[in-house]
């Protein structure tokens, strides 16, 4: 955490500071989450600068914790969150684990760049008392196959089947195509 790198470039584009990508490209595969977050508490894991986590607060999300590896993306969105019920922590996903319960858990676009993702998935799900949205490249998905995990196949379905969790939905609608499953916890 301490060697995270210190950019000046956004993974979001915000005021003055050019990003990969725009917010409204983010928020494709979402509008289910942002339509039911009233009332709930979420985790944002990988949330950059966390303009998505500003989203669901400003949607009515009581409170939402979002933790990313780069510091200066964590210094962007504080300044940008105002006094929407946001926090933001740096923190390396690799490591890092929940200390809380939250009713919904997002990973969008950030399982496939750890180095265990199935561990990060069981304890992201074991954080979730209603649901988890996860985004994974298309290529595979649920399965992820990437070199910064040696391109062993991790199965994110079956990690979510084994902790509880009924897929409800999925589809190939986020940014880039990306795939979007949404999962409930069983009861």
């Amino acid at each position: 955490m301490a060697n995270a790198p210190q950019v000046k470039k956004g993974w979001f584009s915000t005021a003055g500071r050019p990003g990969d990508r725009e917010l409204a490209d983010q928020l494709k595969g979402l509008d289910w989450l942002l339509a039911n977050c009233k009332g709930k508490t979420v985790l944002d894991a990988g949330c950059a600068e966390g303009l998505i986590s500003i989203e669901l607060a400003k949607a009515g999300a009581v409170a939402v914790h979002g933790v990313e590896i780069v510091r200066g993306h964590v210094e962007v969105g504080n300044r940008l969150r105002g006094d929407l019920p946001v926090t933001l922590e740096v923190a390396d996903l690799n490591t890092w684990r929940p200390k809380r319960d939250y009713d919904i858990v997002i990973g969008l676009a950030i399982l496939q760049k750890l180095r265990d993702p199935t561990g990060a998935a069981y304890a992201l799900a074991e954080a979730a008392r209603e649901e988890v949205i996860f985004r994974l490249p298309p290529a595979t998905a649920p399965i992820i196959i990437d070199e910064r995990s040696h391109n062993k196949p991790h199965n994110i379905a079956r990690v979510m089947d084994r902790a509880g969790f009924a897929l409800l939905e999925y589809g190939y609608d986020g940014h880039l195509s990306e795939w979007v499953g949404r999962w409930r916890r069983r009861r």
